[in-house]
């Protein structure tokens, strides 16, 4: 049996995220750097080159050579700083995902009309993140290899769904989350 979800209940899920195994990568933004933030560095280089020339041009007419070195190689660090600063950008975007679990990804992705069922765990292979329910009589496999906020699932044991769209996720049974599995246990 299927029910959608309530405000009440949606409020709950957002307030508890950590209840909540889902796959948020969906709602990730990467490569958070625009382009015109990743030019600045190489342009700031070409500045101060620029501004070298200006300010010591008898040091450029007696050195050339070294001048174009030093030039060309402040530009070719600053071009190979990018992928090191998009890398970073990331990785802090990820990390402050993990810490705050996943709640803004989780505010994104969860429908309006989303609707949550109850089913009943037959199996599962921990180490490939998968397994088997029985939902709305039926029996089906299921996995969650993508899923963050993982909480064991084993056999016997009633899992809350909900669904909407693309969107799955599975929410850990706790005093919080008791209204979800009310229905199950009648």
């Amino acid at each position: 049996m299927s029910r959608k979800i309530t405000s009440e209940e949606r409020e709950i899920l957002l307030k508890n995220p950590e209840l909540v195994m889902f796959s948020p990568y969906s709602a990730f933004k990467t490569h958070r750097l625009s382009l015109g933030k990743a030019l600045m560095l190489p342009a700031a280089v070409i500045v101060l080159v620029l501004l070298w020339c200006l300010f010591f041009p008898e040091f450029i007419h007696d050195h050339p050579t070294l001048f174009a070195l030093i030039g060309c190689g402040a530009l070719m660090i600053a071009a190979g700083a990018l992928p090191v600063l998009y890398i970073t950008a990331d990785d802090r975007a990820f990390k402050k995902a993990e810490e705050e679990h996943y709640v803004k990804q989780l505010k994104m992705l969860l429908p309006q009309d989303a609707v949550y069922r109850t089913a009943r765990i037959l199996w599962v292979t921990e180490e490939k993140a998968e397994g088997g329910w029985i939902m709305d009589g039926r029996e089906e496999v299921f996995g969650y290899s993508s899923y963050v906020n993982c909480f064991p699932i084993e056999p016997d044991m009633d899992l809350a769904v909900i669904t909407g769209g693309r969107f799955c996720a599975f929410i850990k049974r706790n005093e919080k989350t008791e209204c979800f599995y009310k229905e199950s246990d009648q």
